[in-house]
């Protein structure tokens, strides 16, 4: 297995918390910035 050095390891753990944080991005922060989609969206099902 090779070793990752210098840029290649910043790279590749660049890449790794970029991917978290796009998978984290709407399911956390989306829906603490815009409220109000979610606030009717819970009052649409609570309604049903």
């Amino acid at each position: 297995m090779a070793v990752l050095r210098g840029w290649r390891f910043i790279g590749f753990v660049s890449c790794l918390v970029g991917a978290v944080g796009l998978t984290l991005y709407p399911v956390v922060v989306d829906p603490m910035i815009n409220t109000q989609k979610y606030k009717s969206l819970q009052e649409h099902n609570r309604n049903k």
